[in-house]
């Protein structure tokens, strides 16, 4: 008994010499949300709500205003190179962008989105559901 007990320590103790070499990837970021994640859907719709003019994208490779609404890159776009992805997340409505491009993270918000179907509706902007949706 004791001969099985010492087998199972050692294939235990080799089993976790070897969990410290596997590491966790984040395949790809997924955002939905309103402005403050908003990567430049609403370039793409016919809303008021937009952010493709300077001063915005002031900060952002290039300094051209992409649609999110920051001189620079949003929140997720941070988080997205944090986790070893791509350093910005595009837009789902971006027709640059493909569904290889959309692989590793794609954005669906849309500024001035709420959870209240009105808001969306009185902005003329992408629910949330339809982010969803999409």
């Amino acid at each position: 008994m004791a001969h099985k007990s010492i087998l199972f320590l050692l294939f235990l103790a080799q089993i976790l010499l070897h969990a410290e070499k596997i590491i966790a990837k984040v395949p790809a970021i997924i955002v939905f949300g309103d402005s403050t994640v908003d990567a430049g859907n609403n370039n793409y719709i016919s809303t008021l709500l937009k952010s493709n003019f300077k001063p915005y994208g002031r900060d952002f490779p290039g300094g051209v205003p992409t649609g999110r609404f920051s001189n620079g890159r949003v929140p997720t776009d941070f988080i997205s190179q944090a986790f070893g992805c791509k350093p910005t997340i595009p837009a789902y409505l971006d027709p640059q962008y493909t569904i290889k491009d959309f692989a590793t993270g794609v954005c669906f918000a849309s500024a001035g989105s709420g959870y209240d179907n009105v808001t969306s509706d009185i902005a003329s902007v992408i629910p949330l559901w339809k982010e969803l949706e999409y």
